[in-house]
């Protein structure tokens, strides 16, 4: 199969990174259907079409979100890094896709914000092209994350591998040299050779069992995600994993997620709050976190939950004062999905294209009746009266 090197006209493949010249390459995100954000450190998004930018007739069914200092424009970035996944007998990586987080590397320490954040605005596919030289066999980790801002409830994804976009789009087959690797191992130990669609460890997870939390999630201390199946150039998710569809019909959109209410437990706008408490498809305000030790001003956990009926019975009961505020809980939208490519030395100079599909999950219908407080609502979750409203601190 013949590789593009561009999409819309001249569009050169970059240079390797030196040192990386004897590797196939991926050399960097190619823009040719991307609009870029805003460049002025604000954050933005950058807009990824199904033909060129410039045609009226071409469209869009997501973005790529940055917000500094985490990240800045365009979005994403192409990291040349050798490293070890998994430990020193794991599987060797040229380097990884992130978000463009400058100066972080691939191997940056934890949350240091490494995941592309692509904002699924639609159902039709998103395709992201890389540039991509030849040379010998690499690996690059992706790290990706998945938003629903589809308006609507989520059956799952799909990901394919190919070259194109948009009605040009073709896919790839093994002997085409770009591949979803099989010896890539993602955490946690036993996962396969991906981790699909992995919901956040603040709301799904055991501390016990990571180094890095030392809370366990805020609605189950078990990990929630999609299954999936992986051939050489798909991963297709097939159904829920552990306690989130028990909670939720389907995959969130950001729009229908409920209210949650966080503890800015360090006065740090740049950290985590912690969620202590949400709003209920009973239109009630349930506390599932207490307050240990508020000298310490992080420790809290797990209790039964209560429940109340106004976000200012909340505040009393915890007794934090302007430290606890209202939000949406927006990471009930986010999927962190971890894979990597693996290029063979047939890979030719050129362009392949990472596509991107929101499944839909079926319209839910029982008639439910609505809190006569809450607005017209979107999609098949419009019957579990979840809503999301603006931020506001507790004067």
């Amino acid at each position: 199969m013949k590789r593009s090197t561009f999409l819309f006209g001249a569009s050169s493949v970059a240079i390797a990174v030196g040192g990386m010249a004897g590797a196939a390459t991926i050399d960097s995100w190619n823009l040719d259907n991307v609009v870029i954000g805003a460049t002025d450190g604000t954050a933005s998004a950058s807009v990824v079409y199904n033909g060129d930018p410039a045609d009226p007739t071409s469209t869009s069914s997501g973005r790529i979100s940055y917000a500094p200092p985490e990240a800045t424009d365009p979005g994403i970035k192409v990291q040349q890094e050798t490293y070890k996944q998994g430990g020193k007998n794991g599987l060797e990586l040229t380097g990884c896709v992130m978000t463009s987080n400058m100066p972080n590397p691939c191997t940056g320490e934890f949350q240091s914000g490494k995941r592309v954040k692509a904002q699924m605005t639609g159902l039709e596919p998103i395709d992201l092209v890389f540039d991509v030289s030849e040379g010998a066999v690499s690996n690059y980790q992706m790290f990706y994350r998945l938003i629903n801002q589809t308006t609507k409830s989520l059956a799952g994804f799909a990901l394919e591998l190919g070259f194109g976009v948009g009605n040009e789009f073709v896919q790839a087959t093994a002997d085409d040299g770009i591949t979803f690797s099989t010896a890539f191992r993602a955490q946690p130990a036993g996962s396969g050779a991906s981790s699909t669609t992995q919901y956040p460890f603040g709301l799904f997870g055991d501390a016990a069992s990571s180094q890095n939390f030392d809370l366990d999630g805020f609605f189950a201390p078990e990990r929630s995600s999609l299954s999936l199946e992986q051939t050489a150039t798909t991963i297709t998710s097939t159904g829920f994993v552990g306690p989130y569809n028990s909670l939720f019909p389907a995959w969130l959109s950001q729009e229908n997620v409920p209210l949650g209410a966080f503890w800015d437990n360090d006065g740090n706008e740049e950290t985590d709050a912690l969620l202590m408490a949400w709003l209920n498809a009973d239109n009630l305000w349930e506390v599932r976190r207490d307050v240990l030790d508020m000298t310490a001003g992080l420790a809290s956990s797990l209790l039964t939950a209560e429940t109340f009926q106004t976000f200012e019975e909340v505040v009393a009961r915890l007794g934090l004062g302007t430290s606890l505020f209202d939000d949406i809980i927006e990471d009930l939208a986010n999927l962190n999905v971890n894979f990597a490519f693996n290029l063979t030395d047939s890979v030719q100079s050129g362009t392949f294209t990472l596509r991107t599909t929101a499944l839909a999950a079926p319209e839910i219908v029982a008639p439910v009746p609505l809190p006569a407080s809450a607005p017209l609502m979107f999609g098949g979750l419009a019957a579990m009266g979840f809503f999301a409203r603006r931020k506001r601190k507790q004067a």
